[in-house]
């Protein structure tokens, strides 16, 4: 008979237990979704009429990085076209130089590029070191202009 007490006891505050845990989980269940849903409704609405919601400053600040590495991206692109095109013409530039006089053929040859390239972008320059090939280097004459304006 002591033993069916002590089951009986044990069942009893086994019941105690289980019930105060419902309880327990059931209010922090509660508490937890009110403070989720506390926090998303701060989120997401504005302080006052002149702060906007931490949301919208969210996506502003998204929208303005992404706006600012799209443009980022955009110029780099159109910088390595438009050396691209550079190259091309200053190619074009030196081949139709170098056609007229074997002399500055040589001479393209032979320098650096870097200075190869100042002397091109340069038509008195070009006009007096082709003249120079001639004999007739002490006439003044100008070159004609061998950059084209981009249209």
């Amino acid at each position: 008979m002591a033993a069916l007490v002590f089951a009986a006891c044990q069942a009893l505050v086994f019941s105690c237990f289980a019930y105060i845990a419902v309880r327990w989980y059931k209010r922090e269940r509660e508490e937890t979704i009110a403070r989720v849903t506390q926090a998303a409704a701060d989120f997401l609405t504005a302080p006052n009429s002149e702060t906007p919601s931490p949301l919208a400053m969210l996506l502003d600040q998204s929208a303005l990085l992404l706006s600012a590495r799209l443009v980022q991206q955009v110029k780099a692109m159109l910088a390595g076209v438009e050396s691209g095109e550079s190259k091309g013409e200053q190619l074009a530039l030196i081949n139709e130089a170098t056609a007229s006089s074997p002399w500055l053929a040589m001479l393209a040859g032979i320098l650096p590029r870097r200075i190869r390239n100042g002397l091109m972008k340069n038509p008195q320059m070009i006009g007096a070191l082709a003249n120079i090939g001639k004999g007739n280097n002490h006439q003044t004459t100008e070159a004609p202009p061998l950059r084209r304006h981009r249209e």
